[in-house]
């Protein structure tokens, strides 16, 4: 991948793929101000015959493209040209507070349609658990304590991911084992947060169940910790959850 200027992606005609999915100029010559005005230096195209942006993600919200802020790398989240929303500030806000107990990838600046966040270089859960193998426990274990640890801070906030039962696209980990919850384009303080227990229906319900049940040596779901914490939400049931996992 090649790291151009702002200016050269005009130059090299790819301006309109800021525009995603509809390529409308006058979107895209938003965007592109926008970029500028939040301090993105450059952003990556590919090496081809027609280059194109690198993209680290697509949803129905926004495009995610590869950019550098401050000279460090940054993914940037353009909210698409036909998004159900108006703008992206929402979700920075619910970034912010996430940010302020340690979670989530930080976010570096935003504007009503751009996030600029800290680039998380790792493997998306699902891929992770995917090849993991039994003799690493003690990986497996480390992971997914951290992540419910997040999640209870997430609660204790309380702001409400929205969509940690589908953890295989919300759950990044770093080659150092460190999980990273991302996308907070549906968290909302206005609902009950239920992280702990979306999270962990993933893990007892979700398409590695079986895998990761076997691994920590869990004959069945503890459900009755997890409904409990569901509804006393305290510290000492938290952990009666994470032992009952054999994570703590």
């Amino acid at each position: 991948m090649i790291p151009i200027t702002l200016e050269d992606l005009v130059k090299k005609n790819l301006i309109q793929e800021l525009a995603f999915p509809s390529r409308d100029l006058n979107y895209a010559r938003t965007i592109f101000q926008e970029l500028k005005e939040i301090g993105v230096g450059r952003v990556f195209i590919s090496e081809s015959e027609e280059p194109e942006l690198i993209k680290l993600g697509k949803g129905y919200r926004g495009l995610v493209i590869l950019g550098e802020v401050g000279g460090k790398r940054a993914a940037l989240k353009i909210l698409r040209s036909d998004a159900p929303l108006a703008s992206l500030e929402s979700e920075a806000e619910a970034t912010k507070l996430a940010n302020s107990v340690g979670v989530g990838p930080k976010l570096l600046a935003h504007s009503k349609h751009v996030l600029a966040l800290e680039f998380v270089e790792g493997v998306s859960f699902d891929k992770w658990v995917k090849d993991l193998e039994k003799s690493r426990i003690d990986e497996l274990r480390k992971v997914l304590r951290e992540c419910f640890q997040q999640a209870r801070l997430l609660d204790k906030i309380p702001l409400d991911h929205g969509e940690l039962s589908d953890a295989k696209k919300h759950v990044i980990v770093k080659p150092d084992l460190s999980p990273v919850i991302i996308d907070f384009g549906k968290a909302s303080i206005k609902r009950r947060p239920s992280n702990v227990t979306s999270f962990f229906s993933y893990i007892a319900f979700g398409p590695h169940s079986e895998k990761i049940l076997r691994i920590l040596g869990v004959e069945k779901p503890p459900v009755d910790r997890s409904r409990k914490y569901k509804r006393e939400m305290t510290d000492e049931v938290f952990k009666e959850l994470l032992q009952s996992l054999n994570l703590y």
